[in-house]
């Protein structure tokens, strides 16, 4: 089975704006299960128990995340209302890098809150 890297934003100002950005990437965590593929998701497995909030922490996240992204045979890319974060443009930049195929869906804020509920 293919393994599908998810590339969605997961920091936010408000707590309920991180949850917001989590329940996007469960979302399409569960389209690529549906299509038969395996969702590969750091933002939402690492931040269980590494400490956001703790620069060396995210710091290994990230660096997990990349070399899983590396690992994967595509990559799906959400943009929601046209906002990129640092750390998605850091996958973008690597999966560019190692011309890996994937997809881009970009939504409104309304098209995705009508889609996730």
């Amino acid at each position: 089975m293919d393994k599908v890297y998810i590339i969605s934003r997961y920091r936010a100002f408000t707590e309920s704006g991180m949850e917001f950005n989590r329940r996007v990437a469960r979302y399409f965590c569960r389209k690529v299960v549906l299509e038969g593929k395996i969702p590969v998701a750091p933002h939402l497995f690492y931040t269980q128990f590494l400490d956001e909030s703790q620069e060396k922490e995210r710091q290994i996240g990230l660096d997990i995340g990349l070399k899983e992204l590396r690992e994967a045979d595509e990559f799906l890319l959400i943009i929601i209302g046209g906002r990129i974060s640092e750390g998605m443009r850091r996958e973008i930049r690597q999966a560019t890098r190692a011309r890996m195929r994937g997809r881009v869906v970009y939504m409104t804020r309304k098209e995705i809150k009508e889609v996730i509920g």
